[in-house]
């Protein structure tokens, strides 16, 4: 299976906490992901908004996001709360599946 995915489609989110930016620049300088705990990646959400001066959204594991746009190890998504933003992610089917109908 190719490991890009299909712009546009459902994914389930399988691993991690993804920290969604507002740019592909501040993705690329921020930290994208963390483990498992919801407490901790809230607060670290807050502490990379706030240094950044933006809004930085979680999304967590086990909830769906959509494809928007891929530019390299950098994909635009929209979450299931409606947020959109900037993940980077290198082994992609290793943290998303493709929900199939």
């Amino acid at each position: 299976m190719s490991d890009f995915m299909i712009i546009g489609e459902l994914y389930f989110v399988k691993e991690l906490f993804w920290f969604l930016f507002p740019t592909k620049e501040l993705a690329a300088a921020g930290r994208t992901w963390a483990r498992p705990s919801r407490c901790s990646a809230a607060n670290i959400a807050k502490v990379l908004s706030e240094r950044y001066n933006c809004n930085v959204a979680v999304v967590e594991e086990n909830t769906y996001v959509v494809f928007l746009e891929m530019d390299e190890d950098y994909s635009k998504v929209l979450d299931s709360n409606g947020n959109i933003g900037w993940i980077r992610c290198w082994s992609f089917y290793s943290y998303f599946e493709l929900v199939k109908e």
